[in-house]
């Protein structure tokens, strides 16, 4: 598994379990030189030049999904992933947090009474993890 992200979280890709490569100049050729001949398939999560690239990076086209980007991704071939949760679903992912099988890394918390804190954090995308907002 190769993982692209910011140099301030190649320990964290690590520990994961892929391989980082930076995001910018030099991405495809990064991530060739860890895989010559193409990845299997791309995950998209932010949008941007990552999505634009990842035609060059795939062995097949139809393996580039977006969660972000559905134009873009379908031009290229691709397929965009949109997920309307089901409480069965929301159930079964809560039993595999509490169970320690999937975990969830929380970027920060914030108060409900600072409704404006938590989408400027977000808008940054230099966040990693979920954040959350409490309720009283």
């Amino acid at each position: 598994m190769i993982g692209a992200a910011s140099e301030s979280n190649h320990d964290y890709l690590r520990s994961l379990g892929a391989e980082p490569v930076a995001y910018g100049d030099g991405l495809v050729e990064a991530v060739l030189g860890l895989a010559p001949d193409g990845v299997d398939a791309a995950l998209d999560l932010v949008g941007g030049e990552a999505l634009a690239v990842s035609p060059r990076l795939v062995r097949r086209a139809e393996r580039i999904v977006s969660v972000i980007d559905a134009d873009t991704v379908k031009r290229l071939g691709g397929r965009y992933v949109f997920v309307r949760p089901e409480p069965r679903m929301l159930g079964d992912i809560s039993r595999l947090v509490d169970e320690g099988v999937l975990r969830v890394t929380i970027a920060r918390t914030f108060p409900l009474a600072e409704p404006a804190a938590a989408p400027e954090l977000s808008q940054t995308g230099h966040g990693r993890g979920k954040i959350v907002i409490t309720v009283p």
